[in-house]
């Protein structure tokens, strides 16, 4: 049965950094048959490299290539305007932000796995992911 799962920013993170604790992420994603992730995983991803190069903690790794290989994680990038009206009603029911309802409302929608590490998104994904 060919697997399909959704990817979320922190996990992207964790995989093009190459962090050691990410082996079973990459386990995941090669297994999958397809990789999911809303339009905002880039732009988070984006942000996250940004803050580490402000804090000098990229080890002169090239930030665009890191998101471009975040990119490369992804075999479809579902655009967020797809998303929002499912995420915004998840967020109502659950307050919980819109940002972390985006991933579970593709993941709602395609009844794919969320990969994720963040712990917050853990929980919630338990709570609304069957």
């Amino acid at each position: 049965m060919a697997l399909t799962n959704g990817l979320d920013a922190s996990a992207a993170v964790r995989l093009i950094l190459g962090d050691p604790a990410a082996a079973g992420l990459a386990q995941q994603i090669g297994e999958a048959a397809l990789v999911l992730a809303p339009e905002l995983m880039l732009s988070e991803v984006a942000n996250t490299l940004w803050k580490l190069r402000r804090a000098d903690q990229l080890n002169n790794l090239d930030p665009p290539q890191l998101l471009a290989d975040a990119r490369d994680l992804v075999d479809r990038v579902e655009p967020d305007r797809h998303l929002q009206a499912e995420a915004l009603a998840l967020a109502c029911l659950r307050n919980q932000p819109v940002y972390d309802c985006l991933y579970l409302a593709l993941a709602r929608r395609e009844a794919v796995a969320l990969i994720r590490t963040d712990p917050h998104l853990r929980v919630l994904a338990e709570r609304v992911l069957p």
